[in-house]
């Protein structure tokens, strides 16, 4: 049975990744395990491995291509497999589906799911609106909200509890995510006295970002309403204190994430953030590094 390669969802909101560079052509040997393709999502490159050894039989997204996540990039079979190209094509091709599934769901303002993929996502905790479907008319079935389960395993931070947004508070969060929207933004400035912080970075060598995470993931612990997030009327707050910290890199920004934040002492901040900056730049960041963030 052909063994499909799937574009990889690389984080929580990713939508879409770019093919960059298939490293083994059409009809060459591969061994499971070993990467394949280098694809590229939200500035950030990952290499997909092979799933399983055999034959690359057919690649359907070339380098340089687009393809949305869960999209079928190719095919591996064994050596004397038979192959029928014509299925796979019309199997493969999500983009018009996901097209017609994106008007669906604005027309109908809900989501299409089987009763077991339903029940799978309850289970699991799983926001429905993150997985791509590949049922009929684009349907999420119980072998979609798998793979994405699999894909994000141990990269979500973990939910401390849920608050059903009603009355006054929904109708708040709509308002200023409208506003958010539509309206110009202002910068609350103030001073802060930075007396102890100056002495510590003299003293210890830290650096003012090393510094700040520590502060801020201090805050979060203290004020845990502020590492939440909004999804579908529900506050989710959550229990890990994971803090992204933007760097610059050739390429543009990128937002790797320092796990536990508030677990780690100032020594601990410095070396991690060091280690994430130095892969950053490298451009050798991986799905681990980037997911899983609750404030940035």
């Amino acid at each position: 049975m052909p063994t499909k390669v799937f574009m990889p969802r690389l984080s929580l909101t990713m939508k879409e990744g770019t093919v960059v560079q298939w490293y083994k052509r059409e009809g060459e040997t591969v061994t499971k395990g070993e990467p394949l393709v280098e694809v590229l999502s939200e500035k950030v490159t990952y290499d997909v491995e092979a799933p399983a050894s055999g034959v690359l039989r057919k690649i359907l997204v070339p380098d340089g291509e687009d393809a949305p996540v869960n999209a079928v990039l190719a095919v591996i079979t064994a050596p004397e497999e038979e192959f029928r190209e014509e299925e796979l094509l019309i199997e493969a091709e999500p983009t018009p589906v996901a097209e017609k599934t994106a008007t669906i769901m604005k027309k109908s303002e809900r989501i299409r799911a089987s009763p077991a993929a339903k029940r799978l996502a309850r289970e699991h905790g799983v926001d429905l609106s993150q997985v791509t479907g590949t049922g009929p008319e684009g349907r999420i079935v119980e072998a979609d909200v798998q793979r994405f389960i699999e894909q994000v395993s141990g990269l979500l931070p973990k939910v401390r509890e849920t608050v059903p947004l009603t009355g006054v508070k929904k109708t708040s969060a709509e308002r200023v995510a409208q506003s958010f929207r539509t309206a110009p933004h202002c910068t609350l400035m103030m001073e802060v006295d930075m007396t102890k912080a100056v002495a510590l970075k003299e003293k210890e060598g830290f650096s003012y970002t090393e510094i700040l995470v520590k502060a801020v993931a201090k805050a979060l612990r203290q004020h845990p309403v502020m590492n939440s997030t909004l999804q579908n009327d529900v506050l989710k707050i959550f229990e890990d204190v994971n803090i992204g910290v933007a760097v610059a890199t050739e390429k543009g920004l990128v937002v790797p994430v320092i796990r536990n934040a508030d677990k780690k002492s100032l020594a601990e901040i410095s070396t991690a953030l060091k280690m994430l900056q130095e892969k950053a730049r490298a451009g050798k960041l991986e799905k681990e590094d980037i997911t899983g963030g609750t404030f940035t």
